[in-house]
């Protein structure tokens, strides 16, 4: 799900769609937002790139394919996700070489990862590169839901205050019911 004003919506669609799309494009339409979605795609990468290169950090074939891929999409992606993507895009770039991407991305600040319990760690890009959102899992059926970043922050507040505990619920899933198993 994603952040659309203090609702969750389905995470499954693709971050460069448009969000005002008509129901029934033209053909121009179309190519319109297929090319608005490829230059909001490359505007990630390409700042992605440059903050790289200010940290002095290597630009390589396996970072840049990382961030493309995470880029694409609102899907929680594994690693090996990720890796099978990233070599679809670059040709036999290693998985290995995938992983170290992910962990020095991470290390950078670029991406980051969530703990989905038995479903496993997924990735997505993180700071300024996407809305700043938390998970909710689904515990019956195992959705995963994003909910706006600025949900738990008066339970932030309340915790830095009375305990001098600092939160950060962004790397973790909370547990829950959604709606449609609750309906179930």
């Amino acid at each position: 799900m994603r952040d659309t004003g203090g609702m969750a919506t389905p995470a499954k669609t693709a971050r460069t769609a448009p969000k005002t799309a008509p129901k029934t494009a033209t053909k121009t339409g179309a190519k319109t937002a297929a090319k608005t979605g490829a230059k909001a795609l490359r505007d990630t990468v390409e700042v992605t790139a440059a903050r790289l290169r200010e940290r002095g950090e290597r630009v390589t074939p396996a970072r840049l394919a990382v961030v493309e891929v995470l880029a694409a999409t609102d899907e929680h992606l594994s690693a090996e996700q990720i890796g099978e993507r990233a070599e679809g895009l670059r040709p036999g770039i290693h998985r290995a070489t995938v992983y170290r991407a992910l962990e020095a991305l991470g290390e950078f600040g670029l991406v980051t990862h969530v703990h989905l319990g038995r479903a496993g760690t997924t990735y997505h890009l993180s700071g300024d590169l996407v809305p700043r959102h938390i998970h909710l899992r689904c515990s019956e059926c195992g959705t995963v839901l994003d909910a706006p970043g600025n949900t738990l922050d008066p339970v932030r507040r309340k915790l830095q205050r009375d305990l001098g505990f600092r939160l950060a619920p962004e790397q973790v899933a909370l547990l829950g019911t959604c709606a449609a198993c609750a309906e179930a």
